[in-house]
């Protein structure tokens, strides 16, 4: 069983005005601190917040929507089956997401749940397919390697390697077009 809300969000009123605002059903299903891996390499701390509809991430300090992605519209979840809490959320129409989260295999569940319509009920808080249908589950890729979009025309290659001692390597290197 998962906490969720690790971060109690689901209590601090700027929180609950932010979903109001954004037409969130009033459940947390999960949040964490994250790092946020900017197009130059840099680690931004960041508020995840998934609910119902979108994932947010916020201002770690001021809780401010720094960006909004729609679930409905993530194409692939990415990451490696190490311990390396690297996650990367792609998205199609736009530049993707890395992040470092400790809990990215609770985050891909809350994530996974939330396009499954667990946030709401009859279109409360769920996303709903094509004909009222449950959409199709969002593809989550693993592998020692994945590619992301970190900007409108910068691709970027993230690398893993096991480490004798059993640690992590994680690289993170500029792919050629």
């Amino acid at each position: 069983m998962f906490l969720g809300d690790h971060l109690n969000l689901r209590d601090d009123p700027d929180v609950a005005k932010l979903m109001a605002k954004h037409g969130e059903p009033p459940f947390v299903m999960f949040s964490e601190s994250v790092l946020k891996i900017n197009r130059r390499g840099e680690a931004v701390p960041r508020s995840m917040l998934v609910c119902a509809r979108s994932v947010y991430l916020l201002d770690a300090d001021t809780r401010r929507v720094r960006r909004k992605l729609p679930i409905r519209e993530l194409g692939a979840i990415r990451m490696s089956e190490l311990s390396d809490n690297f996650i990367a959320l792609t998205y199609p129409a736009e530049y993707d997401v890395l992040l470092v989260c400790a809990r990215k295999i609770e985050a891909v569940v809350a994530i996974q749940d939330a396009r499954a319509g667990g946030g709401g009920v009859d279109g409360v808080g769920g996303v709903v397919g094509a004909g009222g249908a449950p959409p199709a589950e969002i593809p989550v890729e693993i592998g020692m390697s994945f590619t992301y979009r970190a900007g409108a025309d910068v691709l970027k290659r993230v690398r893993f390697e096991r480490l004798e001692d059993g640690d992590v390597d994680t690289t993170i290197e500029d792919e050629p077009r």
